[in-house]
Parts: structure tokens; C-alpha cells; sequence
């Protein structure tokens, strides 16, 4: 616990009054004014006489700020024995001052009390960073960073950084939306990267070129000093290096999938893609039904977003089931089917 106390007004005539008073006191065996804090409660001894009539917190006010025009705390006063005590209705949280104002025997004494700020243990770390593939093509459109706990939000794009293979960082690679893309639990976060600078024939992709280069290589960093929710920094520090290959702009084409029935009721139905699909799109965008109806079930994707697997919460049963493609589902470069994201138009 840390403490500072000081007398107010003129403080050397102040201090003088309060020490001749606690003589005067003490010779009539009272005890001497002062502040003090412990277990949470802020006690405040040497009133005598009866109760203000304007209330305790006319002579005893708390606050988390020295400034007078700070509001009070709420909380429960009490007296007995000369010695006026505050608890607060809120535990106070460590690292967040008390400050205290006396008036007491035509003087004023101020305290600031508190318990220090308690170290936080940094345990949250990046889980993974999609797409899984370690060959990213060259317009990839977005990537997904999930964290093992909700993260704190507005500083995202101060601590992710992409280096080019000399280690220097691209500049300005993704686009900086304000309301960051993160899900509902605070752990997933969308980045995107710039379309301007990945789409042909726009005046960024003319003048800065893509962020990812086909042929080369970068490595995607992430700085510990990102907080997660609590305040605490990452554990560590989270880097993997990607190597780029050739832009892809073909659509997304389910007749080049192979589908593995499930061959007995208890069995995994699990479809095979000609490339990597978006991890978070694939998930949601692909179903199964029967009888006009969606079955539910678990849905996995395995080597790097290449196998869907989908198992049912219910065994097979005889009949006819299909799968359903959503529209919105896309591949890395943001191809969908029937519909490239970047077209030709030379």
C-alpha cells in the first residue's frame, strides 16, 4: 500500500494547528486527527462531538482523483468512538488511488491511499493464423488471427506487421477499418488485406503493386505487446513465414470436388476441394439436406482447408441427402462460384 498525506491550506500554519490540536487533544485525551486505510475501509480518528448535520460525507469525502471536482465515491459511513470510517459500496480495484479529504477541527487533511496495481499474467496467445497453407497465392484477400481469449479491441493494426523477405515491413498492406472485424467472442479478428492494391487495373495496384508478391516471401508478426482483454500482453510473440505463389482468378468450381458418402450411419461425409477455400466462409457457406431440410452436425475442416468433413448429430439414415453451396463462399482470393474477384476486363 502507498500513501501520501499532506495538510491543507497554508500548509506550514496547516500542519502547525493540527500539531498544537493534537497536543490539546491529547492532554484532554482525545486522540489526534488523522487519515488512514486498511482492509478496503477509509478511517478518518479524532472527531469528537456529535454527528455534522449535514452527513459524514460533509466532513469526509472520497475520491479516485485529488480533483475537488471529481465525484464521490458511493459507500457506508460510520462513527464510533471518534473515528469516522468509509467503505466503499465497490471494492477498490488495485492500481485506482483513494483520495481522501478530512475536514476535521477548523483543518483539512488530505490523503491519497491505494493497493498497487497487481502484475497481469500474461497468458493469451495467437491459437493460429488461417489460411493454414504456408502458400498463401498472390491476392489472397483476407486472413483470420484467433487468439486463446477475447482480445482487446482498437489497437489491432498497430501490432501486426508483414515483412518482406528482407525483413522490411510492407507498408500500409491491409485496409485499417476503424470497426475491427473481430467475432462475437472477442477471439477471431478478419484482416484484410487492400483490394485496391490486389485488384488489376486500379491506380494502387498500378503505383504500389500487391502486398504479397508471387515468387517471394513474407512472414506475418504479431508484437506481444497486443492486450488482451484483461490488459495483459500477449505471452508471446507469434511469427510464421508464407511463401507466395501465383495469383489465382478462376472461380470457384464445386463440380471439381470429390465427395466421400458416408458408407455406414455412424460414418463422416467429407468432401475434397481442388484448392484451399476461406476457412471461416467454408464453414458456414456448405450444408447438407434432406427433404428440403438443413441437417445439423459438426463441420471440420482438415489439411489446410482443403477437406470439409461434416459429422452428423444423428446417424445416416436411407434416402437421398445433398450439398448445398452457398453463393458467398470463396476461396483465398475472394473467387466464388461463378463469379472471379478480379476480372479481366484488357
Amino acid at each position: 500500500m502507498h500513501q501520501h498525506i499532506r495538510a491543507a491550506g497554508g500548509k506550514l500554519a496547516a500542519r502547525f494547528f493540527v500539531f498544537g490540536s493534537a497536543l490539546l487533544l491529547a492532554a484532554c485525551g482525545a486522540a489526534e486527527p488523522g487519515l488512514s486505510y486498511s482492509d478496503g475501509v477509509v478511517r478518518a480518528s479524532g472527531w469528537s462531538g456529535p454527528a455534522p448535520a449535514e452527513g459524514w460525507d460533509s466532513v469526509l469525502v472520497v475520491r479516485t482523483s485529488d480533483d475537488d471536482s471529481a465525484p464521490a465515491m458511493l459507500g457506508e459511513y460510520a462513527e464510533q468512538g471518534g473515528v469516522v470510517t468509509f467503505t466503499p459500496r465497490f471494492a477498490p480495484t488495485p492500481g485506482v488511488p483513494l483520495h481522501a479529504t478530512f475536514h476535521v477541527k477548523h483543518s483539512t487533511l488530505e490523503a491519497t491511499f491505494g493497493e498497487p496495481a497487481k502484475p497481469l499474467a500474461a497468458t493469451t496467445t495467437v491459437a493460429h493464423l488461417y489460411p493454414s497453407t504456408d502458400q498463401w497465392p498472390e491476392n489472397t484477400l483476407k486472413m483470420y488471427l484467433t487468439f486463446s481469449a477475447p482480445m482487446a479491441t482498437g489497437e489491432a493494426y498497430e501490432h501486426i506487421r508483414v515483412l518482406d523477405d528482407q525483413g522490411r515491413a510492407i507498408i500500409e498492406p491491409f485496409v485499417e477499418i476503424d470497426q475491427e472485424l473481430w467475432d462475437a467472442s472477442g477471439t477471431r479478428l478478419t484482416v484484410l488485406f487492400d483490394p485496391g492494391r490486389i485488384k488489376r487495373g486500379l491506380v494502387d495496384n498500378e503505383e504500389s503493386g500487391p502486398p504479397l508478391v508471387a515468387g517471394r516471401q513474407v512472414t506475418i508478426e504479431i508484437d506481444p505487446s497486443w492486450r488482451d482483454a484483461t490488459g495483459a500482453p500477449l505471452a508471446a510473440k507469434f511469427s510464421r513465414t508464407i511463401s507466395v505463389s501465383e495469383a489465382v482468378r478462376d472461380v470457384v468450381r464445386p463440380d471439381r470436388w470429390t465427395v466421400e458418402a458416408p458408407r455406414a450411419g455412424d460414418a463422416d461425409l467429407v468432401v475434397r476441394f481442388d484448392r484451399p477455400l476461406d476457412h471461416a466462409l467454408a464453414q458456414r457457406a456448405i450444408s447438407v439436406t434432406r427433404d428440403g431440410g438443413r441437417l445439423s452436425g459438426r463441420v471440420a475442416l482438415e489439411d489446410d482447408e482443403r477437406v470439409w468433413r461434416f459429422t452428423p448429430d444423428q446417424a445416416w439414415a436411407s434416402g437421398d441427402y445433398f450439398i448445398a453451396v452457398d453463393g458467398v463462399l470463396e476461396d483465398l482470393a475472394g473467387n466464388r462460384p461463378g463469379k472471379a474477384f478480379d476480372v479481366d476486363t484488357m
